[in-house]
């Protein structure tokens, strides 16, 4: 885990989110990865993800995404750092219409 990852503004906005997730399932409501669209299926496991790698720990940052979608993200920027190289950008996707505390 990352420095950023222990940040008591991250941690908390973090929690908002997760129970967010929680609250959509119990509604029927749909939950997607922000970053594949994926659907994330009630009771399974997800990260809290950075919208933008370097956008902060706002709320407004921080979305559900899928395990695989996340990790794989942070590999591939940990790479990147490791072999001294600027990671390329992957075009974000952004499924959601509604607005408000994330875009999902």
């Amino acid at each position: 885990m990352t420095e950023k990852h222990r940040d008591p503004e991250y941690l908390k906005n973090a929690r908002t989110v997760r129970a967010r997730v929680r609250m959509c399932w119990r509604n029927g409501t749909e939950v997607r990865c922000w970053r594949t669209g994926a659907i994330i299926e009630p009771g399974m496991s997800f990260d809290v993800g950075h919208i933008e790698h370097d956008g902060g720990h706002g709320i407004s940052n921080l979305a559900p995404e899928s395990v695989k979608s996340n990790r794989s993200e942070g590999g591939r920027r940990g790479a990147a750092i490791t072999n001294g190289r600027t990671p390329r950008t992957l075009p974000s996707v952004r499924r959601a219409s509604r607005e408000g505390l994330a875009p999902w």
